[in-house]
């Protein structure tokens, strides 16, 4: 929980004849990550690197099919549901039970569900083109609408032998006379007529020109933006074309339909049968890819890569039930601080959620101190502290518990701030109790009483909580120093631990006793004084002469860190002060009329609304931010790499338990 997992290099060998269930078995164990055998350079001249199999090319083509059927098919559920009530209430399905598969009886499934795929491809395929033909069909219907404000009579679909015609737009603007352009351009073979719509529109026009005019004709048109009008092949009248345009639509409508129930048909009795059958075609092609990071001699099956520590009985286990006990291995533990020793969390449940935050700002490398069994509790605490408001907390708690029974269901960073969320919800609902606050003075203002187990009120003693907030601060930063200073005295580095850390923590004794004697927060005798000037001006010059000139700019840089910690009061009243606000403004409008009572509540419900999401967002932000930039900043490094296993991690299946 501190550190890291514990990793060690793995060498596996075992007999042939075992490759496939045992490659099998760690991938649905998820316990190794694979690296190629090429990369242990003390192999080579001992192994021949396994080829990758030529069925590879098949799976993953049939993959793609089988998962471009699955993407339409769900898109088909979302917009049966609409996509608010999918994204918040997504459908919930049991997976399918599965045996284990090679990967060509994976391929064989995928030839007997071909015919369904094709099918559903070839739906949203007609899908696309019945949805481009209606807005076809939208466009000649506006075109003929227009043009009906000319003639009755449609121009012939195909060119005369002497004349072009042309029947379009002319965009938006001054309304001129086509006709009279024709003359003042000079061109006498050419006659024309237009009419003028409303000015957003545009102008309807037909020109009619002798072949011999129709370039200047058409470089004329042209420098006025005209559009030519798209009748398709239709002729006759411009009524019997609308209705040409009608009744198509109508049927391409039918059509649409049609599909639409077939593809849900389908969704609903073939979807868990194509998403699982994706999934074990995903599941193929990885261990294809990764047995041809293999090596191999005339009997032995060579693996390298990482393991957790803990992780190697399960390995041993695998051995004896996979591998036919002839499973053989060496490991080697990781060093310290090694970029290509790969980095996986050891956490507790309640821990895990945070884990994102961290790697969102570094991953810490092996073996280093990993900050987020502190970050999660100073997180907590003082986003709760700067919302300050049970009302407020008791949304955001409702919010996060629809996002992890709808979209945060599944495992992942979204559930994990999910749960992020949910705890910090609840922090404010305590702090905000202890505040005084539920939707900011409703109690007192509204209701005439005061929040039950309310003790400090920011707006009314924000000394107390800036006072807290500061001791708060200067202890976070000095847990960070003691941390880097550990970190140090384990490396052997004693001097830079006094150079880093040991100045600095003995300055600020000294800075304190000087602070509050000239405060007269408290009283020193004369000599304490002196001594505590003294030794901080000491600190001082050695901080100067052991880091330059910049040294100054760390003095200055310590105090502005610590003094940032004042937000979590500069947040407090703000959340405080807004809630107040908004209920003195409702209260006002009410006041005006009872009539207006409904008005005030909605005035109400908006302001506390748009507070809530200020304060929410700003409260996590500079939460996160005292971890980022003034704790991390006093020890903490990153630069990690994620573990990243061989696992199969199944969604859509599970695989039955093999009895024999």
């Amino acid at each position: 929980m501190i550190y890291p997992a514990e990793m060690h290099k793995v060498t596996i060998g075992i007999h042939h004849r075992y490759a496939g269930t045992f490659l099998q078995a760690i991938h649905e164990a998820g316990i190794i990550e694979l690296t190629p055998i090429s990369e242990g350079e003390h192999l080579l001249h001992l192994v021949t690197p396994v080829e990758r199999e030529e069925i590879r090319q098949a799976i993953a083509a049939a993959q793609s099919r089988t998962e471009r059927a699955v993407e339409v098919l769900t898109d088909q559920n979302n917009g049966e549901r609409g996509r608010i009530a999918a994204f918040f209430l997504p459908e919930k399905r049991d997976p399918v039970n599965v045996s284990e598969k090679t990967p060509q009886e994976c391929l064989d499934a995928a030839a007997q569900s071909n015919p369904l795929i094709e099918d559903v491809l070839l739906k949203r395929t007609r899908l696309s083109a019945i949805n481009e033909q209606l807005l076809r069909l939208g466009e000649e219907e506006q075109h003929l609408l227009l043009y009906a404000t000319l003639s009755d009579t449609l121009p012939p679909p195909e060119e005369k032998q002497f004349l072009t015609i042309r029947a379009g737009l002319i965009p938006g603007g001054e309304c001129e006379d086509v006709a009279l352009l024709l003359w003042e351009e000079g061109i006498e073979n050419a006659v024309a007529a237009s009419v003028c719509r409303f000015q957003e529109e545009g102008m309807v026009a037909l020109v009619v020109s002798h072949r011999t005019a129709a370039d200047r004709v058409d470089s004329l048109l042209r420098s006025r933006a005209f559009a030519d009008f798209q009748f398709g092949w239709r002729t006759g009248n411009v009524a019997g074309a609308l209705r040409s345009v009608g009744q198509e639509r109508e049927a391409l409508k039918r059509e649409r339909e049609e599909i639409n129930e077939s593809l849900d048909t389908i969704r609903k009795q073939k979807y868990q049968q194509l998403f699982g059958l994706a999934e074990e075609l995903r599941l193929a092609r990885e261990q294809i890819d990764a047995s041809a990071r293999a090596g191999r001699t005339r009997d032995l099956r060579l693996y390298t890569g990482w393991i957790r520590r803990r992780d190697i009985p399960t390995l041993e286990k695998i051995g004896e039930d996979s591998a036919g006990g002839t499973l053989i291995y060496r490991s080697i533990p990781g060093t310290d601080g090694d970029a290509d020793v790969p980095v996986s969390y050891a956490h507790p449940f309640w821990l895990r959620p945070f884990e994102t935050l961290t790697s969102t700002f570094a991953r810490p490398r092996y073996r280093e101190v990993d900050p987020t069994i502190f970050l999660a509790p100073v997180l907590v605490i003082t986003f709760g502290i700067m919302l300050g408001d049970a009302g407020y907390g008791l949304c955001l708690a409702i919010l996060s518990l629809m996002l992890l029974a709808g979209p945060a269901r599944a495992p992942g960073s979204t559930r994990d701030l999910g749960w992020v969320l949910l705890a910090c919800s609840l922090s404010g609902i305590v702090f905000g109790i202890l505040q005084g606050g539920f939707f900011g003075d409703l109690f007192p203002a509204y209701l005439g009483m005061a929040v039950p187990f309310a003790r400090v009120d920011p707006l009314t003693n924000p000394l107390a909580i800036l006072t807290a907030a500061l001791i708060f601060g200067i202890a976070h930063l000095n847990v960070g120093l003691g941390i880097a200073g550990y970190m140090n005295l384990k490396d052997g580095k004693t001097g830079e631990m006094i150079k880093k850390q040991g100045l600095w923590f003995a300055i600020q004794p000294c800075a304190a006793i000087l602070l509050f004697s000239f405060f007269g927060w408290a009283e020193f005798s004369q000599a304490l004084i002196l001594a505590s000037g003294f030794g901080a001006a000491a600190c001082a010059i050695m901080i100067i002469i052991t880091e330059g000139p910049l040294g100054f700019f760390s003095i200055t840089g310590f105090l502005g860190d610590w003094l940032s910690y004042t937000r979590i009061l500069a947040l407090a009243l703000a959340t405080a002060g807004i809630a107040m606000t908004v209920n003195i403004l409702a209260g006002m409008i009410w006041s005006i009329h009872p009539v207006l009572v409904v008005v005030a509540i909605i005035f109400a419900i908006a302001g506390h609304a748009a507070n809530l999401v200020l304060q929410a967002l700003g409260g996590f932000i500079h939460a996160l931010r005292l971890q980022y930039v003034e704790f991390f900043g006093t020890f903490y490094q990153g630069g990690g790499r994620a573990f990243s296993p061989f696992a199969a991690d199944r969604v859509a299946t599970r695989l039955l338990e093999d009895d024999t």
